[in-house]
């Protein structure tokens, strides 16, 4: 899928290829439509939030709008490596 991508701490992320996430037990995969390019979403994809990952590389982003079966969703709090700055 494609994502915004970091690397590392303190680079800024990078458009390309990322493995695409699985639906898990207490997961649900969500069709990303739109999401939040908050200052949140910025410092932890700098890794200078105090609740950043800090698992590299990783995708961006904290919160969004996306779609699972059909229904339109909000969500936030991903599990590391995935943000919401992606495809899925």
């Amino acid at each position: 899928m494609k994502a915004a991508i970091v690397t590392e701490k303190g680079t800024t992320p990078v458009y390309s290829t990322f493995e695409e996430p699985k639906s898990k037990e207490k997961n649900v995969l969500v069709n990303v439509k739109a999401s939040a390019l908050s200052n949140l979403t910025k410092m932890r994809a700098l890794g200078n939030h105090y609740s950043a990952d800090h698992v590299y590389p990783n995708v961006a982003g904290t919160d969004g709008v996306g779609e699972v079966d059909g229904k339109r969703v909000y969500f936030l709090a991903t599990n590391a490596p995935f943000g919401t700055l992606a495809e899925q």
